[in-house]
């Protein structure tokens, strides 16, 4: 099915286009050749970047019509600009032919998957093209599997039961709440006997002889076998598979912007910036005046904070307070109804504006519109050596808001449970880092700026 969609979706891009020429009575010719097999090629570039062509089974249906959907929405849309700068317009027959290629082919895409998954769905239901799938280990991944398996019945998936060769009495190493069906002797006479089609393999990563062992008797039957690692107790970032070479390898600790999305992050922090700095120019003029007004000293605040890679930046700030400390040798976190801040300055802090000239280091690119706050590198260095992880959080850009501001853990962090709690949140951020979830922080942000109750 994995293949034949490639067909299927190369076929409804050619296809479409052609549908809505013949429509239009325009005659097909090179331009819309070139047109139509640019699109295919971009499609098949972004279905590899936002994985599109897997196993159903693994895959629920609205996000394969998601991935389906930006992977087109991507490729009509340089394939529209590239029509303008290219061919000085759009294609011939008009500027609704790409608007009307674009909606008639996601139709069809989107609607062959649907209908193909809707119909599966309906066969797997009433008891047909089903999978048995064992699980050897009975530890807490094991119980995650069978939960995915007993709650998504549209996989097609059974479950065979629990398989150990070890007792409860040894330790934590297996889950007594689990009940086994058997021991491995009795999973691999299973399988060899062709009652079982699947085996995920949940044994921790010290077992390297038990896995051995159990995989060459296996040998012996057409059973699929999967490894299941547990690396929950090596606090991954962002792990993926990678390939060196022809040699397979586990990315455990990465950062989310690789190729496209780290474009598409950069893009969304140009636009965004762009339009937000030129919207405040006027509000950044009157508080600079203010400040110069009030009190006496720089109207810009410069500060030495880690970025990217632990890299040191000069982040930008408008000034609040009667002092500047440079950050790296010196720092000390502002408290409520600190004397430092000025009577302006509280007001700035209070409503946030005084973190408007980080929308210029933003188009310099040292830090994100969204990302984990960026800490003064003397409260770095002390805090690395206190909290698990806590470098990670470097491995994207800092940002103006981010994750953990707005779910509380914003302004002063003067107990370890607060500043872990902002960890926890800024390295949840990079593992589950959107374009979508940047949006949605940014709008979040605009609602919470204004009455912060940590904010001073």
């Amino acid at each position: 099915m994995v293949d034949l969609f490639r067909v299927i979706d190369a076929s409804w891009i050619v296809g479409g286009l052609w549908m809505v020429l013949y429509h239009a009575g325009v005659q097909w010719n090179g331009l819309h050749t070139v047109a139509s097999l640019l699109a295919v090629a971009l499609f098949t570039i972004f279905a590899g970047i936002w994985p599109l062509y897997r196993s159903w089974r693994v895959s629920p249906l609205r996000g394969e019509l998601g991935r389906a959907g930006v992977c087109w929405a991507a490729s009509i849309g340089i394939v529209s600009l590239a029509s303008y700068v290219l061919a000085s317009g759009p294609l011939d027959g008009g500027v609704l032919v790409i608007p009307q290629w674009a909606g008639f082919t996601a139709f069809g895409m989107l609607a062959t998957r649907g209908t193909v998954r809707v119909g599966l769905r309906m066969v797997r239901l009433r008891g047909g093209n089903f999978r048995v799938a064992a699980i050897a280990g009975a530890n807490d991944t094991a119980t995650r599997i069978a939960h995915v398996i007993e709650h998504t019945s549209w996989m097609g998936l059974r479950l065979g039961g629990f398989y150990d060769d070890r007792i409860a009495a040894e330790g934590d190493r297996r889950s007594a709440s689990l009940r086994l069906h058997g021991n491995f002797e009795e999973l691999v006479t299973r399988a060899r006997a062709g009652e079982l089609d699947i085996i995920y393999i949940t044994l921790p990563l010290r077992s390297e002889l038990r896995i051995r062992d159990l995989l060459d008797q296996l040998h012996d039957s057409t059973v699929t076998v999967y490894y299941v690692p547990d690396f929950s107790a090596l606090g991954l970032l962002r792990p993926r598979m990678e390939n060196l070479s022809g040699l397979p390898m586990i990315g455990l600790i990465d950062t989310p912007h690789h190729g496209i999305d780290a474009a598409s992050k950069r893009v969304f922090d140009l636009v965004v910036g762009s339009i937000i700095l030129t919207g405040i120019a006027l509000p950044m003029l009157v508080i600079a005046i203010a400040i110069k007004l009030t009190s006496s000293g720089p109207v810009i605040f410069r500060q030495k904070r880690y970025g990217l890679g632990g890299r040191e930046f000069e982040i930008w700030k408008f000034r609040s307070m009667t002092v500047c400390e440079d950050g790296a040798n010196r720092f000390t976190q502002a408290r409520k109804g600190d004397a430092r801040v000025t009577l302006l300055g509280a007001f700035l802090r209070r409503t946030s504006l005084d973190e408007l000239p980080q929308f210029i280091n933003v188009l310099q690119g040292t830090m994100s519109i969204v990302g984990p706050r960026p800490h003064p590198v003397a409260l770095n260095e002390c805090q690395r050596k206190l909290i698990d992880g806590y470098m990670l959080r470097h491995k994207v850009k800092p940002g103006i808001t981010g994750w953990a501001q707005i779910n509380g853990y914003r302004g002063e962090t003067d107990t370890p449970e607060k500043m872990e709690g902002r960890i926890r949140y800024d390295l949840d951020y990079i593992n589950n880092w959107s374009l979508k979830l940047d949006t949605r922080i940014l709008l979040a942000t605009f609602t919470k700026a204004f009455n912060d109750p940590n904010a001073y």
